[in-house]
C-alpha cells in the first residue's frame, strides 16, 4: 500500500484539487448568492439551494484531499502540525496559513448551515457572510502559492471568478434595495 501511494503523481493531484476545490467553491458561492435574490422563489429556490449545498461540500471534499495528500507528496512534504496550525509551514507559512485559515472558515460556515435551525438568524447569516473573505483567502492561496498561477488560463480564472462573485453581489444589494424603496412607496400610498 506504501508503494502505492508513493507512486502516485501526488504534485498533480495536489494542484488539482486545489483548483477543483476552489471552482466548486466559487460555483456554490455564486449559487448561494443568486439563491438570496428576492426574485427567486418556489420551486427553483430549492433548486438552488440543493445545488449550493452540492456544490459547497464538493468543494469540501477537494479541499480536504488537497490537505490530505501534502502529507504524502515527497517532493514538498507537509506534516500534520503544518497542515492544521495555520501559519507554522516551513515553506511559505503566510500563503499557507491562509489555506488553513480558509479551511477552517469553510467548515466553521458548513457546520453552522447544518445547525442553522438552533441559531438565531443574525448570527448565522454573520457566520454565513464569512463565506466572502474565505473566498478572498483561498484566491489568494491559489494565486500566490499555485504553481500554475503563472499561466494565463489560471490568471483568467481567478480574474473571472472574482468579477462574476462581485457582480453577483452588486445586483443582489441593486435588487434588494429596488425591493424596499418599491415596499416603501406602497406604504405611503396606504
Amino acid at each position: 500500500m506504501i508503494h502505492f501511494l508513493i507512486e502516485l503523481p501526488t504534485w498533480m493531484l495536489i494542484r488539482t484539487f486545489g483548483i477543483l476545490s476552489y471552482l466548486t467553491l466559487f460555483v456554490g458561492m455564486a449559487i448561494g448568492i443568486t439563491y438570496s435574490y428576492p426574485q427567486i422563489k418556489g420551486h427553483k429556490k430549492g433548486q438552488l439551494l440543493r445545488w449550493h449545498t452540492y456544490a459547497n461540500l464538493t468543494g469540501m471534499g477537494f479541499a480536504l484531499l488537497h490537505t490530505a495528500i501534502l502529507i504524502i507528496d515527497t517532493f514538498m512534504p507537509f506534516d500534520w502540525a503544518e497542515l492544521l496550525i495555520p501559519f507554522s509551514a516551513k515553506n511559505n507559512p503566510v500563503l499557507n496559513g491562509l489555506g488553513t485559515i480558509a479551511m477552517y472558515g469553510l467548515l466553521l460556515v458548513l457546520f453552522t448551515t447544518d445547525i442553522r435551525q438552533k441559531l438565531k438568524r443574525k448570527v448565522w447569516l454573520a457566520l454565513h457572510l464569512l463565506s466572502y473573505p474565505i473566498f478572498i483567502l483561498s484566491m489568494l492561496h491559489g494565486i500566490f502559492l499555485g504553481t500554475d498561477s503563472k499561466q494565463g488560463w489560471a490568471a483568467t480564472m481567478y480574474i473571472t471568478t472574482a468579477i462574476i462573485l462581485v457582480s453577483l453581489t452588486l445586483l443582489r444589494f441593486q435588487l434588494s434595495s429596488r425591493k424596499r424603496q418599491v415596499k416603501l412607496g406602497q406604504s405611503k400610498q396606504i
